[in-house]
């Protein structure tokens, strides 16, 4: 019965930890396209080449920053629960 139990609680342990994964995947694909829409689609309408140029710009930084970051957290929360499963 115990092993019952313990198996049933690690299974859900191990599903909310993927889920938490898919969780920061998820907001990382919804934050790329916000940012391809404002910085990139937003400056190419307004007929600009200097918008555009600055845009891509701000959307290169932007993504290399931010979402570098999120994929940084990614792979920590990743390991942690690697290591907290293994050991």
């Amino acid at each position: 019965m115990i092993e019952t139990i313990e198996y049933v609680l690690g299974a859900i342990s191990n599903t909310a930890s993927y889920l938490r994964l898919w969780a920061l995947s998820l907001a990382h694909s919804q934050l790329s396209k916000v940012f391809l829409d404002k910085c990139i689609i937003g400056t190419i309408e307004t007929d600009n080449p200097a918008f555009v140029v600055v845009g891509f710009y701000l959307f290169a930084n932007v993504t290399l920053g931010v979402l570098m970051c999120m994929d940084s957290l990614e792979c920590f929360l990743h390991a942690l629960r690697l290591h907290w499963v293994e050991f």
